[in-house]
């Protein structure tokens, strides 16, 4: 308060000096009260993930101060008057105000739950939508601020990752084992969404990492310098920290197509966006110091692989600034509720924008009301961006690499270090992780589903297993038990043993395989190994070419076995990775074949019928995948596959005689699998297999082509052709598989509610034999019994065979129906085939 004393004594020179100094004083105090400030600050976050949400608008209602919060989803306005309250709205989700207080300072927090609402397109009576000349305008300058022009950058990023259950059911809930979860968890902070559902964190990794980058070839590199990994079921941080690090979290919208869970969407700014996105041009406003058109995006159908949200593009330069996009429930996934990308972009010195910021968060549902939800958040945050001279290919040899140091680091260290403060929340879920992964139930059911997925389970140094090889039942072995081991990373990083043996108690034979393999380099993936085997296979069905293929496998050695033998070998083995994508691998093997079913073949230098043979090899192989990532899984070589490039595989086999070996022949074979984005008709996968067998040999030396009389589908056989039906001594087959991901039965309203998807095959064998290679099989053996020998393929006639199907039938399986086109005349042949088979699919 202030007070004015005036004299008693008037003066009128005092009277003037007394009304400027009143005057001055009213307009000090006016001055004062205009210039008093109230400020409002807080966060905007998701109500069922809790994450921020950037780029909401938060207005004081009734004025014209407002703002869009940044990329933590925080906002703070300041106004010279007070409002009655804020209001707080975002696209996609339920607008949300608050009433302020009469304070000159408050925090008001807001969590916006998601809305159903979809906006209506504008129709446009005349002339083209506005947003069409944006988008085409952004289109045409792609390559001025696409990231891959660059000839190399390299950037310092921290990446984190948070994995939680949530959508817990009463009937989950109330199961013994949950309880047991619960009642101890009930002692710490239980998170929840704002509905009060409980979040159970399972899983948060922080990585610390240098990003380098190379064009021309196009190539990536992780070195991660700290990662902290804590998580129900994990045992060691090395394989995880190279998995969660920022190669597999980049998102380039300057892509036609991005590549997320193996499924491919369109991007935005696509060069034929028009045929999958409609755009409103909603505002022009200022983000930062840059004035941007913001845009609305959709997709023409709701199920394409397509974004929905919000996109801010340069009105000067038509550079992407931000976007925030979904990938609704709509579209045409599994299990997948909702998918939600937000980037922030900064360009570089050269033009280019790279992603200063990138959060992205995917919703598994409930697979059954009785089951939970899962929920994945991920973010990544880069700076002091780096472009220069590119890394030699060399460096790049290993897309990931560990710093000798990674996983020691203190609290203190990540305080100082992360590029952005863990929140409240942040800490909440370690604790709850740390806690939750010491209870005995849970450590149980996390190293039980370990051992169902890798077949091994881990018993400190060594590992035990597989339990597929545990039992058998066939009419050779009758009941067939079997155990086995391998050593793990904490015996050696450089010594890996592994050794299994089985007895069948109808042939009484025991079967064994031990191996040890000595790692060289791992830089250069250099191993040396020695395997010895006494094992029970079958013509065609080998072993050694069905890894992989799991299933089919074990389903082909139940039962009645086709043409069984006994083989034994030992082997010796070299490979190295000469450089980025190149393997090369080396063995020498000494094998013999012992029969048990009637075989003879005859041995043209001693004029006699032989029914076994042996065999001394060296094998030389060649195998290039350009841009195929590769982590290294405790001891093993771990490949998640090619991106756009084919991988490439050359093989060579020369029988040696000299060496103790009853045939002397040469074997050439080259292999070839790519796969190919169709854009909006789908995917394609495509094997090709072509290779000659120089010399004259018994037919299980030629290529015994892969049949399935199984009811299961396999990628790897001939689905129509019988076991042993056809043998080749050279030979090329095409096996293209073509997935819809629902571009044809979207389109039908009945089928597309349930999510179906129409697949196609074609395979085509051209084969043939030499007629040595046939004068060589005898048709009756010594005694003058008929023996089983083997088919031929006609060279100028293929065997051809086409597929149709359906998949993602109540999610989970698929229905093929082949047709045998060609060589329909055997009395065995099956011109028609139903397989089956069950997958798990997005």
């Amino acid at each position: 308060m202030y007070r004015i004393y005036l004299a008693a004594d008037f003066d009128f020179g005092n009277h003037q000096r007394m009304i400027r100094t009143l005057l001055f004083l009213l307009s000090f105090l006016f001055l004062t009260e205009a210039s008093a400030q109230f400020l409002v600050k807080g966060k905007v976050t998701d109500a069922e993930t809790g994450d921020p949400i950037p780029f909401a608008s938060v207005l004081l209602k009734g004025t014209t101060i407002g703002m869009n919060t940044d990329f933590e989803g925080n906002y703070s306005l300041s106004s010279q008057s007070l409002p009655d309250s804020i209001l707080v709205s975002y696209i996609g989700y339920l607008t949300q105000s608050k009433a302020l207080a009469n304070t000159a300072e408050q925090t008001l927090n807001f969590q916006l739950r998601p809305s159903d609402f979809e906006m209506e397109a504008f129709v446009f009576e005349s002339g083209e939508n506005p947003a069409f000349d944006i988008i085409r305008k952004a289109v045409d300058r792609k390559k001025d601020f696409d990231k891959r022009s660059l000839n190399a950058y390299e950037t310092k990023n921290y990446t984190k990752i948070e994995v939680d259950i949530d959508h817990v059911s009463e009937e989950f809930s109330q199961r013994k084992s949950v309880q047991k979860v619960t009642s101890v968890l009930d002692s710490i902070k239980q998170l929840t969404n704002d509905e009060g559902e409980k979040i159970l964190p399972v899983f948060f990794s922080e990585t610390l990492s240098k990003f380098y980058y190379r064009n021309n070839p196009e190539l990536r590199k992780e070195i991660v310098e700290k990662s902290k990994v804590t998580g129900v079921g994990i045992t060691d941080g090395s394989t995880t920290s190279q998995i969660t690090g920022s190669v597999f979290q980049e998102y380039n919208f300057y892509k036609n197509w991005l590549n997320i869970l193996e499924k491919d969407f369109v991007s935005p700014i696509a060069d034929g966006w028009k045929a999958f996105y409609d755009y409103d041009l909603l505002d022009s406003v200022l983000v930062g110091q840059d004035s941007c058109y913001k845009l609305q995006v959709y997709p023409r159908r709701e199920q394409d692989l397509a974004f929905s949200g919000t996109i801010w593009i340069n009105k000067e330069t038509y550079a992407l600034k931000q976007v925030d996009l979904t990938i609704p429930k709509e579209t045409n996934l599994n299990f997948v509720e909702r998918i939600k990308i937000q980037q922030e972009l900064v360009p570089t010195t050269a033009g280019p924008l790279i992603p200063s910021k990138s959060r992205i968060l995917i919703k598994i549902g409930q697979v059954t009301p009785k089951t939970a939800g899962l929920l994945a958040k991920f973010y990544t945050s880069s700076d002091s961006v780096k472009l220069g001279e590119p890394e030699p290919t060399s460096f790049f040899n290993q897309a990931v690499e560990l710093k000798p140091d990674f996983d020691q680091a203190t609290d203190e260290f990540w305080r100082q270090n992360r590029q952005d403060p863990l929140s409240a929340e942040d800490l909440a879920v370690l604790q709850m992780v740390d806690t939750l992964k010491k209870i005995p139930i849970v450590r149980f059911y996390s190293e039980g589903l370990k051992f169902f997925a890798t077949g091994y389970l881990k018993h400190g140094k060594i590992d035990v297993g597989p339990w597929p090889g545990f039992f058998n039942y066939n009419n050779v072995e009758g009941i067939r038990l079997g155990m086995g081991f391998r050593t793990n990373a904490d015996f050696s990083k450089k010594w890996l043993l592994q050794g299994y043996l089985a007895y069948g108690f109808k042939d009484e034979r025991f079967k064994y395989t031990a191996s040890a393999t000595r790692i060289l380099d791992r830089a250069h993936w250099t191993t040396m190994s020695l395997t010895s085997q006494r094992e029970i296979d079958q013509v065609g069905l080998e072993i050694a070419s069905l890894e992989g293929n799991s299933i089919f496998l074990a389903a082909s050695r139940f039962g009645t076995l086709r043409r069984p033998y006994i083989t034994t070998n030992h082997r010796l083995n070299f490979q190295r990775e000469l450089f980025k994508g190149l393997l090369f691998s080396a063995d020498a093997n000494v094998s013999q074949f012992d029969p048990l079913f009637d075989f003879y073949y005859l041995d043209k230098d001693t004029r006699d019928y032989r029914s076994r043979f042996e065999t001394t090899e060296a094998r030389f192989a060649l195998r290039y995948g350009r841009d195929e990532i590769i982590i290294i899984n405790d001891n093993e070589r771990v490949s998640f596959g090619p991106s756009k490039w084919p991988i490439v595989q050359v093989n060579y086999a020369r029988g040696l005689r000299w060496l103790g070996g009853d045939l002397t022949y040469d074997k050439l074979s080259f292999y070839l699998y790519q796969r190919l984005n169709m854009g909006m008709l789908g995917v394609s996968r495509y094997e090709l297999d072509a290779g000659k067998v120089f010399g004259e040999v018994p037919y299980p030396i030629l290529k015994n082509h892969l049949g399935n009389e199984t009811l299961f589908y396999t990628s790897a056989a001939f689905n129509t052709m019988n076991f042993n039906e056809f043998a080749s001594d050279q030979y090329v087959s095409l096996r293209y598989r073509h997935f819809f991901e629902g571009f044809l039965l979207n389109k039908i309203p009945a089928i597309k509610k349930l999510k179906w998807r129409a697949v196609a095959n074609a395979n085509v064998l051209f084969g043939s034999v030499q007629d040595k290679n046939i004068s060589n099989v005898p048709n009756i053996d010594p005694e003058g019994n008929p023996l089983e020998t083997f088919g031929r393929l006609d060279p100028t006639k293929p065997y051809v065979e086409l597929g149709y199907g359906i998949e993602n039938i109540f999610k989970f399986f698929r229905v093929d129906f082949f047709h045998r086109m060609t060589y329909l005349d055997s009395p065995e042949a099956k011109p028609f085939a139903v397989k089956i088979s069950a997958q798990i699919i997005l």
